[in-house]
């Protein structure tokens, strides 16, 4: 039987912080519970701030506990784009705050005995055609240059031919729900609270508020992978895409010794794992699809996973989808979600590289909020890309794409919600209104609004994890409309409120 969820959160520790309950304060309240999050929090409380941490499922388990949990600098052809927009030194501070996540995460780990599976290994990325080894080899050159482990191989260890491979050596990876709930419960108690199950639906630069309780706080960070609602206009400045992921029992003789991307399209990237009773076990991401898009997830899993039998023998045990968000030029914002210097603080855009980008983001985060200076400011700095004049008709274009491709796609699976078989989902017409539907496999009718509550985009269906998801900024609901990610704040409303 294949699992609809992640193998992270289905093997790793639970955790079952309190709800917020009451009216708090601390130095800084911080919205989100993943890698970025709670490492901010850990900065922060070491450095004597008080915290508030506030998540608004369980921690590490969102967007941390749903990636390939690569702990690398080895971004890809990353540096080479980024040269091209920012200059040596910029390219050159990119890789340096990246090797100092990684090896951050790596004395986390080794300061607190967090038993997360973390294993030293190297980064390759590959060519299997003659144009992409090309520009992997130059970009070979550019991150030697600026300072970073790469070196060029014609033998990744891999069961295939390839051109030639760039190896970033001493990276590492691990089981990322572990390490997150690990680092949680090293955080010193006298100065930081930690609340779940507690979604933030309204803020302001000192103050957050839950439908429980609020956190007055001198700085308020926003760790939730898409700033919420309308800050900073960060959900014009990202683009927001999907990644099929699947995970499945090896052959340990057939696991290679490292972590895999992909020059070609579809990318694939790989990954080995050896879980706690030793079993072998092989994790593939795949081509990418819009949100919603329920045609390309599926041609995507199947490419996926045709790849993961054919070049692996591994089938799917566990299948997900994870989200990820691109910035405009390429770099994460982080800082400062104002120019005016205000007192919300934002990281976005890590581009799938959230591992080691989201551990950069709490360093610099901490730093600024303390007033310490740090090289990496004027490169991520999340106000260096003025939000887009025309925000209405960016939203507006959206939308209309959105419609397009719900009424062209969707809309043929069903002409009403009595029509819905066991397992389908659609957005059909009801009095004039777009509802969208979904029946469960035993019978039961799941039916809310299909009007995204961020800016009114029409969601589409994902099959994989049974969610509505925006393709216009990235939000997304489960089949009874609550909010999974953001930047939404505001549940679907239910079909007799639609």
């Amino acid at each position: 039987m294949v699992h609809h969820e992640s193998y992270w959160n289905a093997t790793g520790p639970t955790s079952d912080y309190p709800a917020l309950a009451s009216e708090i304060e601390a130095d800084v309240a911080i919205i989100g519970g993943g890698i970025f999050g709670v490492t901010t929090a850990a900065m922060l409380a070491n450095r004597g701030l008080s915290v508030a941490l506030v998540e608004a499922r369980r921690i590490g388990e969102e967007v941390t506990g749903k990636s390939t949990a690569k702990v690398t600098s080895q971004h890809s052809l990353s540096y080479s784009d980024i040269e091209a927009r920012f200059g040596a030194d910029g390219a050159r501070l990119y890789g340096e705050a990246n090797q100092t996540g990684v090896r951050t995460i790596c004395d986390l780990a080794a300061r607190h005995g967090i038993a997360c599976d973390l294993e030293r290994k190297p980064a390759f990325v590959y060519a299997t055609g003659e144009d992409e080894a090309e520009r992997l080899e130059k970009e070979a050159v550019t991150a030697r240059r600026l300072g970073l482990p790469a070196s060029l191989t014609g033998d990744a260890g891999l069961p295939f031919p390839i051109r030639t491979a760039m190896r970033f050596d001493d990276q590492a990876q691990f089981h990322p729900v572990k390490y997150v709930k690990g680092l949680a419960a090293e955080l010193p108690a006298d100065k930081c609270r930690i609340f779940e199950q507690s979604r933030v639906t309204d803020w302001d630069p000192n103050r957050i508020a839950t439908e429980g309780g609020s956190v007055r706080a001198r700085f308020v960070v926003m760790a939730t992978h898409l700033p919420l609602g309308r800050t900073g206009g960060f959900f014009a400045e990202n683009y927001p895409h999907m990644h099929a992921v699947m995970m499945g029992r090896a052959d340990p003789a057939r696991v290679p010794d490292g972590m895999y991307i992909s020059v070609e399209t579809p990318h694939r990237s790989m990954r080995g794992h050896r879980d706690e009773a030793g079993g072998a076990w092989m994790l593939f991401t795949g081509p990418t699809f819009k949100h919603g898009h329920v045609d390309q997830e599926r041609a995507a899993f199947a490419d996926l996973e045709r790849f993961a039998a054919d070049t692996f023998g591994v089938s799917a045990d566990y299948r997900w989808t994870n989200e990820d968000y691109r910035s405009m030029d390429h770099v994460p914002f982080i800082g400062r979600s104002s120019s005016r210097g205000d007192s919300v603080l934002v990281a976005t855009g890590f581009n799938a590289w959230g591992i080691s980008n989201g551990t950069v983001a709490a360093i610099l985060i901490a730093d600024l909020i303390e007033g310490r200076d740090n090289p990496w400011v004027s490169l991520f700095d999340a106000t260096r890309i003025k939000p887009v004049a025309a925000a209405k008709e960016f939203v507006a274009g959206s939308a209309d794409v959105a419609k397009e491709m719900v009424g062209g796609y969707l809309a043929r699976k069903a002409d009403s919600l009595a029509a819905l078989a066991p397992g389908e989902a659609a957005i059909c017409k009801v009095d004039g209104k777009n509802v969208a539907g979904y029946r469960d496999e035993a019978g039961a009718l799941h039916a809310v609004s299909a009007v995204c509550t961020h800016l009114g985009c029409l969601v589409g269906w994902n099959e994989t994890d049974r969610s509505w998801d925006c393709p216009c900024h990235g939000s997304r609901f489960d089949c009874d409309g609550g909010v999974i990610h953001g930047p939404a704040v505001t549940p679907l409303a239910a079909f007799r409120d639609a």
